[in-house]
């Protein structure tokens, strides 16, 4: 049952969005689970405003009651002659053709079961739109178990609200001002970052140049960028920690070209059973506990020193 209402909705899904965007849309499979169906829609771009759209519509559908109709051919193409606006996944496509028809609305050749009216949907409710190459997945669910996830979708609403200090209609905006507070201190706590970066005193040999560090709530992209830039110098050799509270990331991290030391040998024999990680020769991130951090970065640099 709850397949062949799914399937009919999701035709309906489809006219809609094809109604809106004005062009043929190719559906490559339907999956109905438990929790949701999902729409493997080709298309190189889908935005949440034209789904949430096509969603309004077709429950404006349901509540008007089209019905729903099939119709065999003996072959794709004489389906295709009658029916100029057939949407077909032709290469799954042999011999005898069935065609779905949403009255006035929506025309896909299918084989499956479907509603013979979309009044038997109930109720049909976007869960997910989510981009995975060059295909959009759209999660669905109708009926019962649309109502069941929209009350809780309401509920975590409510909840959020309730922890922004928001209502209904401000929710959006209070979200909105948030992501860009929070994307302006990133930027800014970034800026810092690279400003501490930047100021590590080099340990120079007659062999190499050092830039030895241990900083704190920095981010830890920040680490493998900054050695990914400085170790285009020749003879230089990064080995930098960021501490957390139980943890610290290491970047440890050489010149290409430099021969005699191995960046993945020496994290492996002076980290040991404290840290976890890998890489390559030349470069290696990882994990070391907060409590040995110190002594594993000492130790790294006083034999690649000698």
């Amino acid at each position: 049952m709850h397949d062949r209402l799914a399937h009919t909705a999701e035709h309906a899904f489809i006219g809609s969005l094809q109604k809106i965007l004005g062009k043929t849309l190719q559906v490559r499979k339907v999956e109905h689970k438990a929790a949701a169906s999902t729409a493997f829609i080709v298309i190189p771009r889908l935005n949440l405003d034209t789904i949430l759209k096509a969603e309004t519509e077709v429950n404006s559908l349901i509540a008007e009651g089209r019905n729903v109709t099939a119709y065999t051919f003996t072959s794709l193409e004489e389906a295709k002659r009658k029916l100029p606006n057939l949407r077909a996944n032709e290469e799954r496509i042999a011999g005898e053709v069935r065609v779905v028809e949403i009255e006035n609305h929506d025309m896909a050749a299918c084989v499956m079961d479907h509603a013979a009216n979309l009044r038997d949907c109930d109720f049909f409710l976007i869960t997910r739109l989510s981009k995975s190459g060059s295909e959009y997945e759209v999660d669905f669910a109708v009926g019962r178990q649309a109502k069941e996830v929209a009350v809780a979708l309401s509920a975590r609403l409510l909840r959020m609200c309730s922890e922004l200090g928001a209502n209904f209609n401000t929710i959006e905006n209070t979200a909105k001002k948030l992501r860009s507070e929070n994307e302006s201190n990133a930027s800014k706590l970034k800026a810092l970052g690279r400003e501490k970066l930047d100021a590590v005193i080099p340990i120079a040999n007659n062999r190499i140049t050092l830039l030895k560090g241990m900083f704190e709530n920095l981010a830890d992209d920040q680490l493998q960028e900054f050695a990914g830039e400085r170790i285009a110098d020749a003879n230089t050799v990064i080995l930098i920690a960021n501490v957390g509270s139980e943890t610290a990331s290491i970047v440890f991290a050489r010149n290409e070209k430099m021969e005699g030391i191995d960046c993945t040998k020496l994290f492996r024999q002076f980290a040991g059973s404290d840290g976890r990680g890998g890489g390559k020769p030349h470069f290696v991130s990882g994990v070391v506990k907060k409590e040995a951090i110190a002594r594993v970065i000492d130790k790294i640099a006083s034999e690649i020193l000698q």
